[in-house]
């Protein structure tokens, strides 16, 4: 009993998120180079239900490409959240830093990666920049 005791804690006190993220998290520089990533303002939100292709409900998003920093994309993305442990929640009218993927033709957010609120400051935005402005070097 004594011995469970400290996992027990651990998993009381750690966040859901490091549960969740079964390959940890990744770098900046990692993600930038496997992902499309752009800094886009959600303009709304709809609730989908499960579907023979997807078991899991969730929310798509909206999201208005504001600055493009890697990869093709439209002027708005449809972006789904699963709601899970693994979704990664927005708000309508927020501006984020989104590093985004496709599965099975869903375009999707990885929670476990470096997407957040759109900061002018943020240290994941100055990585991508610097990232960025090294590929065109290349």
């Amino acid at each position: 009993m004594i011995q469970i005791l400290p996992v027990a804690l651990l998993w009381l006190t750690s966040p859901i998120a490091d549960f969740v993220c079964l390959n940890g998290h990744p770098t900046v520089d990692a993600e930038y180079r496997l992902r499309t990533v752009f800094i886009g303002t959600v303009v709304s939100e709809r609730y989908e239900p499960p579907t023979k292709d997807w078991d899991q409900e969730g929310t798509t998003y909206a999201v208005r490409v504001d600055e493009r920093l890697r990869g093709q994309l439209p002027r708005t993305v449809q972006l789904f959240s699963e709601n899970s442990s693994g979704r990664f929640q927005m708000e309508v009218g927020a501006k984020y830093l989104l590093f985004v993927y496709s599965d099975r033709g869903r375009t999707m957010v990885e929670n476990c990666g470096n997407s957040e609120v759109h900061s002018v400051s943020s240290p994941k935005l100055r990585d991508v920049r610097r990232l960025k402005a090294a590929e065109k070097r290349n």
